[in-house]
């Protein structure tokens, strides 16, 4: 849906957007201290242990297509896999926190590790990874290290794809969420997987250029990183407002537009 605000609206506090980010490929398998001791159970673990079935039944050839990754690589990706269901949903031990559970670009940006441990405690509920096997993945949950794109063409029971699978699961479980705003800090890739004019709640797609020979481009490797930076800025600054998202200035970025319920900020 459009953001449809006022004057009054904008300058109201609010208090815990959700800041939604893609997943990376790169993943964690060792932990650090975080301020909690307990852990937040998979959102939709009927939904993984559907999709992690789904994988179990593919062929090696059908896996190696799936997972696009070489001859060489795929023993490696698909040991990933050799688990069954119950301990991808209830990974205890072996399971990383989401917040820390991605090594990516972008969550090299985050560096969570040195938030300072208030923002790491709203990291826990506030910071979402989208996810092609999870679903929603807050910071709290455990996850375990797995390779799997949403636009990968995975039928699960009745649905054809992973996109027809989880976009009403994601939708609906948006709108159940108690925030005055949602941060839409993902990839077009993982964007996709929400359908926007359904949420009701006020939503922020922001997006990342960088001026390349005059024009302002959108340069992956960059922009991945800013998505990162934006997230720990949100999280560390504790912003509480969609206007106070216009303030962003780390890296070299500035709010080049902000028109409807999109921001866009460049870096020169």
């Amino acid at each position: 849906m459009g953001l449809k605000l006022v004057l009054s609206a904008i300058f109201e506090v609010m208090n815990g957007p959700i800041i939604l980010l893609s997943p990376s490929k790169g993943m964690n398998s060792s932990k650090i201290a975080l301020p909690w001791s307990d852990a937040d159970p998979a959102a939709f673990s009927a939904y993984t242990k559907n999709v992690v079935e789904a994988i179990a039944g593919l062929s090696p050839e059908q896996k190696k297509a799936l997972f696009k990754v070489s001859d060489a690589m795929y023993p490696t990706v698909e040991a990933l896999w050799d688990h069954s269901s119950n301990d991808f949903v209830a990974p205890k031990q072996e399971g990383v926190p989401g917040l820390v559970a991605y090594s990516g670009e972008a969550f090299k940006a985050l560096h969570a590790e040195s938030l300072s441990v208030e923002a790491q405690k709203r990291a826990r509920t506030s910071l979402v990874v989208l996810s092609a096997l999870y679903g929603a993945v807050s910071g709290g949950t455990l996850v375990r290290p797995y390779r799997l794109e949403m636009q990968s063409k995975l039928p699960v029971g009745d649905a054809k794809n992973l996109y027809a699978l989880w976009k009403p699961v994601l939708t609906q479980w948006l709108n159940e969420q108690s925030v005055p705003f949602i941060i839409d800090a993902c990839s077009g890739e993982y964007s996709k997987a929400v359908v926007w004019k359904e949420v009701k709640t006020p939503v922020v797609h922001v997006d990342f250029k960088q001026m390349k020979n005059g024009v302002a481009k959108s340069i992956s490797a960059f922009s991945k990183q800013a998505r990162g930076s934006f997230a720990r800025w949100v999280l560390q600054e504790n912003v509480q407002t969609i206007f106070g998202l216009a303030s962003f200035n780390k890296d070299g970025y500035r709010l080049m537009s902000h028109e409807g319920d999109k921001m866009v900020f460049l870096r020169e």
